[in-house]
C-alpha cells in the first residue's frame, strides 16, 4: 500500500490545537503506555491525518506541557473529533478533559488556510512551535490566504520541516505551526535542548503582523507522531522521534516485562 506521507502541500482543511499541563496524577513511566492506549482509538476517527504529540519541560520549574496538534481532512471531521473528545471519548468512566492527569487545558479549532511537508515526517519532524495571534481585523481570512505563499516559500528556504497556516474566524485567531528538524548530533542520554531552544528563539513569521496581537508562543518536542489507524494507509505505528531520553512505548514496554 503506497505511502500517503511525501513532501508538498497536506491536503488538510482542518486542525486541533490542544494544551495542558500534566499533574503528578500519572507517574512519567506509565504515560507512554496510556498514550499508546489513547492513540488506537484517536487516530481511528474519520478523517485523521496525523498527531503531532508534544513534549516539552520547563527547566526552572520541571512543568511538564503536553497536548496534540491533529490534522484532518475535512473541517467536519474535525468538528466531530472535538465533539466526540469533549463529549464522548471516555475510558473507565472517565472523559478525556476529565481525568486527573491534565490541568490548564485549552483546546481550539482552526480551518487551515495552507500546511506543507517541506521534510520528511518519518525523519525529519523533531521539535515544533506554536504562536497564536488575535485579531479583530474583519478580511482576515484573506489577509491570510494572500500571505501564505510568501510564508510557505520562506519557511522552506529557511529549512523548516512543516508549516502550517491557521484561522478561526469566529475566535479571531491566527495560529502559526512550525516544525524544525534536528539541530546537532542525536544523542540516545540527553534531551535536545539545542532543537527545542532553536525552535522558540527563531524570528517569527508574524512579528510584523501590527494587525494582531500575539496571545500563545511555546515550543515542544515532537514526543510522538500518529498516523491514522485504518485500513486505508500503510504508515499505522506511531513514531517516537525523541526516544529514548523521552521513553517511547515500546521501551516502557520491555522494561515492564523485564520488571
Amino acid at each position: 500500500m503506497a505511502n500517503e506521507y511525501h513532501t508538498g502541500p497536506i491536503r488538510v482543511e482542518g486542525c486541533a490545537v490542544n494544551d495542558f499541563l500534566l499533574t503528578n496524577h500519572l507517574p512519567p513511566n506509565e504515560a507512554p503506555a496510556v498514550i499508546e492506549r489513547d492513540r488506537l482509538l484517536m487516530s481511528a476517527r474519520p478523517g485523521f491525518n496525523r498527531k503531532l504529540l508534544p513534549l516539552s519541560i520547563e527547566p526552572e520549574s520541571n512543568k511538564i506541557f503536553c497536548g496534540g496538534r491533529y490534522l484532518f481532512d475535512t473541517y467536519e471531521n474535525l468538528e466531530a473529533f472535538a465533539h466526540w473528545c469533549k463529549y464522548e471519548f471516555e475510558i473507565d468512566g472517565v472523559l478525556i478533559f476529565d481525568r486527573p492527569d491534565f490541568t490548564e487545558i485549552s483546546t481550539r479549532i482552526y480551518r487551515v488556510i495552507g500546511a506543507h511537508d517541506f521534510k520528511d515526517i518519518h525523519s525529519a519532524q523533531i521539535a515544533y512551535r506554536t504562536e497564536i495571534w488575535n485579531s479583530d481585523d474583519k478580511g482576515l481570512e484573506d489577509k491570510l490566504l494572500k500571505l501564505w505563499p510568501a510564508l510557505r516559500d520562506r519557511a522552506e528556504s529557511e529549512n523548516k520541516s512543516s508549516l502550517w497556516l491557521l484561522h478561526n474566524a469566529e475566535a479571531g485567531e491566527v495560529a502559526l505551526v512550525t516544525v524544525i528538524d534536528r539541530t546537532g548530533p542525536y544523542s540516545k542520554s540527553d534531551l535536545d535542548y539545542t532543537t527545542l531552544d532553536r525552535a522558540q528563539s527563531a524570528p517569527s513569521y508574524g512579528e510584523e503582523w501590527k494587525w494582531a496581537k500575539k496571545t500563545f508562543d511555546r515550543s515542544h518536542w515532537v514526543y510522538a507522531v500518529w498516523f491514522p489507524n485504518n485500513n486505508h494507509v500503510s504508515d499505522k505505528s506511531p513514531l517516537w522521534p525523541n526516544s529514548p531520553p523521552l521513553p517511547a512505548t515500546q521501551a516502557w514496554m520491555n522494561s515492564s516485562s523485564e520488571a
